[in-house]
């Protein structure tokens, strides 16, 4: 498929927010020290799976402040699974449109993203999975992020 697609889902998906909590399988945000996201300081979430069956939804959970200097943001996702296999992917979110308007929910001064990374798949083993995420912009430390988590919940089987 071609790049405008993924562009295009990523911005529409950056502006969906948190479903019911009944569906949540997993969400933990953790803060970045100072605002400042350095590139060796990798977020690691890891929770276990029981359910094969339902279908899911991952996502990024990204705050800013308005003060963030790009309007994008590059991360490397790290996937760990049950059988010990691991797949590294370059993911790209969208957080501003030309005109500097945030894609995210304003509050104040924080800006709140949700990208999904994957929707509608399902945990192929029951085990622990464990996601990592790190940034993948130019510079080192990367200002202005207050915190970075994973979600995670089951879909309506339509």
């Amino acid at each position: 498929m071609n790049k405008l697609f993924y562009i295009a889902v990523l911005v529409a998906s950056s502006t969906l927010f948190y479903a019911c909590d009944s569906n949540k399988v997993f969400e933990e945000n953790q803060s970045v020290d100072d605002q400042i996201w350095n590139t060796e300081d990798i977020k690691t979430f890891s929770f276990d799976v029981t359910d094969t069956i339902s279908p899911v939804s991952l996502a990024v959970n990204l705050r800013t402040t308005v003060d963030y200097p790009y309007s994008n943001i590059y991360m490397f996702l790290y996937s760990e699974y049950p059988d010990g296999t691991a797949h590294k992917d370059t993911i790209e979110f969208l957080l501003a449109a030309a005109d500097g308007k945030w894609y995210g929910e304003n509050s104040g001064t924080i800006v709140s993203f949700q990208g999904y990374i994957a929707a509608g798949g399902r945990f192929a083993k029951s085990g622990t999975y464990t996601y990592k995420l790190q940034h993948a912009m130019r510079e080192d430390d990367l200002p202005e992020i207050v915190d970075v988590g994973l979600h995670v919940e089951t879909m309506e089987m339509e």
